[in-house]
């Protein structure tokens, strides 16, 4: 069975659950993640406000509600609604990914300083987390503090040493100092050569966006 023919069986069987049980709240919330994940985001949108309304009385349905709400949004590019959702999050289980979504969506934005306010304080929360510690060097990047780009790549690197996105951000910190064949983006590239071989290719027009202070 092809991923996408699973995603839709999965879609069908939670609505069936949800018709057969319609105050479980978790079957909405795999709903409404399904229907992002199947792009399908007007239904998932749909879904999720008619949601929080079925369960308002519920303080742990809500805030996974919220979350789950505040991915529709971030998927659909309204990155300004998603953050909306994100900010009501205070439960623990939940707090550092929507920060961490908060980081990302103002990064999307190339609102950098802020999204630096909230990929630290995701790193505060889980300095393990190496995706957070990715976005921290990609932010240094297009803010062009290279020490610090560095560090933070480098630091993921410590804690993931065979990270893509870790080794090249490293890399592209070394070509911008004019080291074009360094050993992070070998690692890159044989960790993931397809990968590598399409990022290479804009490899230029990345570092002349950066050293010309424009954002990206």
């Amino acid at each position: 069975m092809q991923p996408r023919e699973a995603l839709q069986l999965d879609i069908k069987h939670l609505v069936q659950h949800i018709n057969q049980t319609p105050t479980d709240w978790r079957a909405y919330v795999d709903l409404v993640t399904a229907l992002v994940a199947s792009e399908n985001l007007l239904e998932a949108e749909e879904l999720a406000l008619k949601s929080l309304g079925l369960f308002q009385g519920n303080v742990v349905a809500q805030q996974q509600l919220f979350y789950a709400t505040g991915n529709v949004y971030y998927v659909a590019g309204k990155y300004d609604l998603a953050t909306q959702f994100f900010t009501k999050i205070t439960d623990l289980t939940l707090l550092h990914d929507a920060t961490l979504m908060q980081a990302q969506a103002w990064y999307a934005q190339k609102q950098y300083q802020k999204a630096l306010v909230f990929s630290l304080t995701a790193l505060e929360q889980q300095p393990t987390d190496v995706p957070a510690q990715v976005l921290l060097g990609n932010i240094w990047l297009n803010l062009q503090d290279m020490p610090a780009a560095s560090q933070a790549f480098e630091a993921a690197i410590i804690l993931d040493e065979l990270n893509f996105d870790a080794n090249f951000g490293r890399g592209l910190v070394a070509a911008i100092a004019g080291d074009l064949q360094n050993k992070w983006f070998s690692q890159a590239q044989h960790t993931a050569p397809e990968q590598y071989a399409q990022q290479v290719q804009r490899l230029d027009d990345i570092i002349q966006t950066l050293l010309g202070g424009q954002l990206s």
